[in-house]
Formats: C-alpha cells, structure tokens, sequence
C-alpha cells in the first residue's frame, strides 16, 4: 500500500491500516507533517514553524507496519501500478492519494503572480519575512505616503484561511508596538471578498460573528468585491 501526502488524510490513512496484514509506504516530498490550520500564526510571527510542523518519521513510528519515504511525486502509471518519482518508480497493490490541495487565483493570473499563497511552510515564512520588513521600512520612512503605503495590507478571499490571516496581522500590531516607533493606528488590514459574506460555507451565524469579530480589531471587509488586477504596488477592484 502506497500513501502519496503526509497530510492529515495520509497520516490518518497509515494509522487505520496499523493493525492490517499490509505493508505501507507514505511518500512526500517534505519530512515533516505540517499542522495547516496554525499556518497564518507563523506567518504572522504569533507561532515558529518548529511548533506546527512535526518530522513525519517520528510520527510513523509507532505504525509497525510502515515505512516512510521523502521523494517528490511525478506522475502515476496506473497500468503498471507505479508511483513516478524524482527518485525512481515505486510499485504498489493499491494506491491511496493524498496530496493536499493548493492555492485558488479563480483564474487571475496578476494575482497568482505578485500574491503570497499560503499552504506550504516556506509561504508561512514568506508571508511572515515580508509583514516584518514591511513594520522595518516603515519604521524609517520619512515619506507618509509611502508610509502609509507599507503599512497596508491586503488578504484576498474571505475563507477561513484569509479570516485568519487578517485577523492575525491586525493583532499583530499590539505584539509588535513596543519594538518599532510608529503610530499604529497607520496600519490598515484589508480583507477583500468576492461573495456577501466571510466565511460563506459555514453556518450564517458564525459568518455574521467573524465579520463582527474582523471589524472589532479594525480590519476593513471589502464585500462583493472582485480583484480585477494585482502588480507590486497594489490590488484593483473591479469596481476601480
């Protein structure tokens, strides 16, 4: 048995299998399993990444049965039963896919190009190095303008991870005050969503109580709001 992802579906997978006459391999291209739901802590320096992500091995270790190996997956043969690899074919019995998922652009390409994802560790750290020097360059910027520039942050999409995400940078600024000589009250957090609604999957009331809960920490929602165009100096709306 051969689990592609050492996500929360492949390590769930391997541990109901403990106790099966099977031998399983769980392949991914990272030795850590990492705790996605934490990730905007780490990017918004609430959290270090050695607190969210966890070596996979040390995890299968008490799975008698399994074995764990880091490789990035290429492809599959599903005729032959092989796993495509960067360090080889790995053959199989049966197959179990779980290989997380990535970010949505809904297609805007400027977006994808000059936007930060956050799913992967390194855009954890990324996102976090970017927020820092941002706080570092506007601490000893004499241009208000420019200032005001970089302390302007935008999240585009209202889900759980963009909710989180806003949220995360706005309390930031009470973590952070003590360290940089600047007026605070400059920051501005923009949360852009496309639907009427944060949250639009969950049930209505807790829409309605995370919206309260963003403003409440003078986070601004931008609802029915489109991006239309994204570059290094800004976001436009399709509404301009």
């Amino acid at each position: 048995m051969v689990i592609v992802g050492a996500g929360f579906g492949g390590l769930t997978a391997a541990r109901a299998l403990k106790r099966q006459p099977v031998d399983t391999l769980v392949v991914d291209r990272n030795n850590y399993h990492l705790f996605t739901p934490l990730l905007y802590q780490v990017a918004s320096s609430l959290l270090d990444p050695g607190e969210i992500a966890q070596p996979v091995r040390g995890l299968l270790r008490p799975l008698p049965n399994c074995d764990f190996r880091m490789t990035a997956v290429t492809g599959f043969d599903l005729e032959a039963r092989r796993v495509l690899s960067d360090s080889g074919a790995i053959d199989y019995d049966y197959l179990v896919v779980a290989a997380g998922s990535i970010s949505n652009y809904f297609g805007n390409a400027d977006l994808e190009r000059h936007a930060i994802g956050l799913k992967k560790l390194p855009e954890g750290l990324a996102v976090r190095n970017w927020v820092l020097s941002c706080f570092e360059r506007a601490s000893w910027c004499d241009d208000p303008e420019e200032r005001r520039r970089l302390l302007t942050f935008v999240v585009a999409g209202g889900g759980p991870t963009g909710v989180e995400m806003a949220g995360a940078v706005s309390e930031l600024r009470l973590v952070i005050r003590r360290e940089y000589r600047l007026d605070m009250s400059e920051v501005r957090v923009v949360l852009i969503e496309g639907t009427e609604h944060v949250l639009g999957t969950f049930d209505p009331r807790l829409s309605e109580a995370a919206a309260r809960s963003l403003r409440s920490k003078h986070v601004e929602l931008w609802l029915n709001t489109l991006v239309e165009q994204a570059d290094a100096a800004g976001v436009k709306t399709k509404d301009g």
